[in-house]
Parts: structure tokens; sequence; C-alpha cells
């Protein structure tokens, strides 16, 4: 059994789960906690407490990040246990997934404390994310890596953010 629960920090929401992710009731369970979540501009998936993915439950992730995508919502799973790491570097999974590291989650909780920053929260997260993904891959760190998050002014002169290639 899964259970799932959502806490709101700004425009992030992050969604703890608890049990395994796995055939049955699991798949409705993490989709519908997820889909509630559509005023967030970031989602993380918390996997603290998560034991067990089946490839079920790793095509339903990749169908919650892929949802995401389409609305503009970054998508990030963080906490993952080392049998769920094991399973996502078996699978290549690791390198298509973003992942908020506890340090990523301090700055959001510090700024969740001053509403007006938490934009300025995410771009840091965003850039320290990427700066560190591009290290581990040896990448150098003026080249672009993975998903290619842009902000544009609309035609109302409001601002939107959205990713390049991510699906």
């Amino acid at each position: 059994m899964l259970n799932a629960t959502a806490q709101k920090l700004g425009d992030t929401a992050v969604v703890r789960c608890q049990g395994r992710i796995v055939i049955g009731d699991a798949y409705a369970i993490l989709r519908d906690a997820v889909f509630r979540q559509t005023e967030a501009r970031t989602l993380i998936l918390d996997l603290a407490r998560v034991d067990r993915i089946d490839a079920g439950g790793l095509g339903v992730l990749l169908g919650l990040r892929e949802w995401a995508c389409s609305r503009a919502i970054r998508f990030q799973l963080m906490n993952v246990m080392k049998l769920i790491e094991h399973v996502l570097e078996l699978t290549k999974l690791d390198r298509v997934f973003e992942f908020c590291s506890i340090e990523d989650m301090l700055q959001l909780l510090h700024f969740a404390a001053a509403p007006h920053s938490v934009d300025q929260a995410n771009q840091r997260i965003t850039a320290g994310t990427a700066a560190r993904e591009q290290e581990l891959a040896g990448v150098p760190a003026d080249a672009q890596f993975g998903t290619n998050w842009h902000t544009d002014t609309n035609e109302a002169g409001g601002l939107s953010q959205g990713c390049d290639s991510c699906c």
C-alpha cells in the first residue's frame, strides 16, 4: 500500500510517499496526489519512505514527469533510497530524472518563510542542481545539461516558464 501526502512551500509542492510503488492501488494513489498539484511550478516527489518500485511504477514516474513537463512544472525526485536508486541506475532512468538534494530542500524551506523569495530559491536550486549534475557527468560547467528551462515574457507582459525538451 502507498500513502502520498502533499505539502506546499510557496510555488513548490512536495509529495511525500510512503510504502511501495507497485501494481495495485499505488499507481492511482500517486497519480491522484500529483495531479492535484496543478498550481505548483516545481513538484518534488519525496521517496524517502518508498522501499520498492516495480516496472509499472517506473512507468508511472515517467508519466508524471511527462505530465509535469507538459504543464511547465519542474519535476524532481528527492531522498531516493539505495534500492530505488539502484533500479534507476540499472534502467538508466537516473539520467532522465532530475534529483533534488537536501541542500536544495533546505533552501526551499528557508525561502518559503519569505514568499516573495521562493522564485529566487527555485532559480538558485535550478542552477545548483544543473551544475552538480554536470560536474558528476564530467560536462564542462558552461555546457547545457539535460532539460533546457527558460523564462519568457508572454504577450500580456507576464513571465512564463517552460522546458524546451523534457519529454
